[in-house]
């Protein structure tokens, strides 16, 4: 296995200290793997870092949350594009709309057979205007109304 400037990975890992994490990230920055043992990591589509073995540099992990700062050499939480924040917000929409969709389904079928309490005739009227309002966010500057009360 080489690397984009011809060198072989095997012979490089000798590079690596012994007491410090290894980082690969990709194209995007994004971290892919830690480990402080560098035959443990696949560098295969990314860059490499080592840093020093500290609870800053620890606390990342590769769930996509967490990016390789190369000017500042270190961590950071990671820093989404507008898009990626308009789809978090798509999702987190849906997730709102569906949970409001839970709520509303047996307090409707209550109030259509007559059976509804008044509290339940009110929650009814709440989650309903509730999910209009969700169904309203623009996902590319959210705003999220308050959830109606369970």
């Amino acid at each position: 296995m080489f690397d984009e400037d011809g060198k072989n990975w095997y012979e490089e890992q000798k590079q690596f200290s012994a007491d410090t994490l290894k980082i690969a990230y990709d194209k995007n920055n994004i971290i892919v793997d830690i480990n402080k043992n560098i035959s443990a990591i696949n560098p295969e589509g990314c860059s490499v870092v080592e840093l020093p073995d500290i609870t800053a540099n620890r606390r990342a992990d590769v769930s996509g949350r967490w990016m390789y700062d190369g000017e500042r050499e270190q961590v950071i939480k990671r820093i989404y594009t507008p898009e990626e924040l308009r789809q978090q917000a798509e999702v987190k929409k849906a997730k709102l709309l569906e949970e409001a969709e839970t709520v509303i389904t047996p307090l409707a079928r209550a109030v259509k057979l007559g059976i509804a309490t008044d509290e339940e005739r009110q929650r009814l009227v709440a989650w309903e205007l509730y999910s209009v309002l969700v169904s309203r966010v623009d996902t590319s500057n959210p705003d999220w109304p308050e959830k109606a009360e369970l």
